[in-house]
Order: structure tokens, then C-alpha cells, then sequence
């Protein structure tokens, strides 16, 4: 194997732990590319590039996976056709559009791209889009997209930067408004109304209230429905039924955050911070189980893929 490939596998190897199971060759020439992941709020962002053709999720791929997301892309540079559920869009530089990690899609390219890839959680989309049909591989509208624009520009920027303890709750409270002010712009973008937590009916509310405190207590081992439910002010049947309506199961939403948490923990860990340090700040009590799930949700072990990491930041 030669090093293009070999740079290559880890590069691939990093893309399915960020974005889930993907099908892609390497490109015939001389492989080059980068990825990075930033924490900004309850969102992940991840800036990709490469010069790859062609990235595919298969039926295969979708079914190995739990994702319960949906990516809103920002074009960089280069050019893409996204295609997914029979519809295609060509993004260019400054466009956007959003996919659903858990559907069928395939992403072509021309030349070499970069895009950033914010991921938003299914549980915050069903509070701010509860009942609504969201348009998935539709460029949204240029001349409309400015400020949301701007404000995915900022936070993937912002993620990248490190702060200190002492700043840590107030910078809490702003990514979390800043996560907000990205979907009211979404919202107003694709509903043509403005979501207003005053206005939105109980269920609305009570999804943000489920949400906010399973996102606070992912550190918590002994999380489980009857403390969110005491949390959230809501009975244990009602919180069962805010997750059946988003086709999801509260454990596996439960270990998905986790392991997203961690996967970006690891990513951007400190020097001597283990992988099994991160796994028990995240809930996890045993070293063995985190290791195993860590592999089957994003496809490589933990410590490899702190190993590909550091290797790619070089």
C-alpha cells in the first residue's frame, strides 16, 4: 500500500467516525485532504475537504448506523452535486442545504472540495420543526441566506478555539443562543415564520426542556428516564411518547450524545488525556464497553482513532 492510500484509509477512517458510514475510493491521483471537528453548543461542526470523486451512503451504510441527524452544509470551496430521496442540488461556494444522515445520498465532485458540515441534532429539530416537511438536497435560497450564513461561518470558527475554565458557563449560555439564533434563521428560512418559545405549543416546550437537561447530565452514569422525567417536570409516559414521535429511542439517543460528545472530546484532546478519562466524563463506567460501542457506532476504536487524529492535525 502506498502512502497516498495510506494517508487516504486514515483520512476515510476519520470521515466515518465525524459523518457516519460512507461508501468512497481514493481518487487516482496523489490524495490530499483535511478534516477537523469543533464543539460549538450542542452542535457538532465539521469542516472536510478532500479530492475525492465520489462519497456515497449505501443502504448497507445506513443500516450500520444509529445517526439521528441532519447535516446542514455549507460549500467552501469546489463544487457538489447532493443528491438524496430523488432530489439533487449543486452547491457552490456560499450555498447551503440540508441532508438526513439517515437516508440513502451520494455526494459527487469536480475537483477538490471543502465544506463545513454542522450537525443538528433530531431532537432539537423536532422542537423547532415539529410537523413540518423540511426540504433535504434543495439549495436554499442565496439572496436568503446571509445571516444564516454568517452565523455557521462564526460558530465553525469559534469551535475551534480553546477557552478557559473560568469562562466556561457564560460560554455555555452563548453557544447555546447562538444554536438557537442558527435554527430560528433555518426556520425562517425554510417555514417563513419565526419560532418564538412563548408561543410553541406544550410538546414543543417540552422537547427543549428534555433536551437541555439530557445535553447537562450526559456526564451522569446513572442517567435514565425517571431522573429526566422528575428534571423535566413530565411523566415518564409522556417522555417516551416526545420520543416516539421523533421515531427515536430514548437509550439510544441517550449513548448516540454520549459517544458524539466523546468522539469530539477525543478529537481535540489534551496532551495525556485518555480515551477512557473521556469516557468516564461522559458517562461511561467501563473502559471495555466504551471501546466496543465507541467502534460500532463510528467503525474504528477509540485509541486508533485518537492516533488518526493527531496524525491528520500534523
Amino acid at each position: 500500500m502506498n502512502s497516498a492510500i495510506a494517508e487516504f484509509d486514515e483520512w476515510q477512517n476519520v470521515l466515518t467516525a465525524v459523518c457516519g458510514f460512507f461508501t468512497m475510493s481514493a481518487p487516482k491521483t496523489e490524495f490530499t485532504g483535511q478534516i477537523e471537528l469543533g464543539r460549538f453548543g450542542a452542535f457538532d461542526i465539521a469542516g472536510i475537504s478532500g479530492n475525492v470523486k465520489k462519497i456515497e451512503k449505501t443502504g448497507r451504510d445506513v443500516s450500520r448506523s444509529d445517526d439521528a441527524n441532519l447535516f446542514l452544509i455549507l460549500g467552501v470551496e469546489g463544487e457538489t452535486i447532493l443528491e438524496q430521496g430523488g432530489e439533487n442540488a449543486r452547491l457552490g461556494v456560499g450555498d447551503m442545504c440540508l441532508i438526513d444522515s439517515r437516508q440513502q445520498s451520494e455526494f459527487r465532485y469536480k475537483d477538490g472540495f471543502k465544506q463545513i458540515s454542522v450537525h443538528l441534532p433530531e431532537l432539537q429539530m423536532c422542537e423547532f420543526f415539529h410537523g413540518k416537511d423540511l426540504p433535504l438536497a434543495k439549495v436554499l435560497k442565496s439572496r436568503d441566506n446571509t445571516l444564516l450564513r454568517e452565523c455557521v461561518i462564526n460558530m465553525y470558527e469559534r469551535a475551534q478555539i480553546n477557552t478557559s475554565l473560568s469562562n466556561v458557563e457564560s460560554m455555555k449560555i452563548d453557544r447555546l443562543a447562538q444554536n438557537e439564533d442558527c435554527l430560528r434563521l433555518l426556520r425562517q428560512m425554510l417555514v417563513g415564520d419565526v419560532y418564538d418559545h412563548d408561543e410553541a405549543d406544550l410538546s414543543m416546550n417540552q422537547y427543549r426542556r428534555v433536551n437541555q437537561y439530557i445535553e447537562d447530565n450526559l456526564d451522569d452514569p446513572d442517567l435514565s428516564l425517571d431522573k429526566i422525567a422528575d428534571g423535566c417536570f413530565i411523566t415518564r409516559r409522556s417522555l417516551c411518547r416526545l420520543f416516539e414521535r421523533a421515531d427515536l429511542s430514548p437509550f439510544t439517543w441517550i449513548r448516540m450524545r454520549r459517544l458524539e460528545r466523546a468522539r469530539t472530546a477525543i478529537m481535540n484532546c489534551k496532551e495525556g488525556e485518555t480515551c477512557t478519562d473521556i469516557a468516564f466524563s461522559y458517562g461511561f463506567n467501563s473502559s471495555p464497553h466504551f471501546s466496543r460501542v465507541f467502534k460500532n457506532k463510528f467503525g474504528v476504536p477509540p485509541k486508533k482513532f485518537q492516533m488518526q487524529t493527531r496524525d491528520l492535525a500534523r
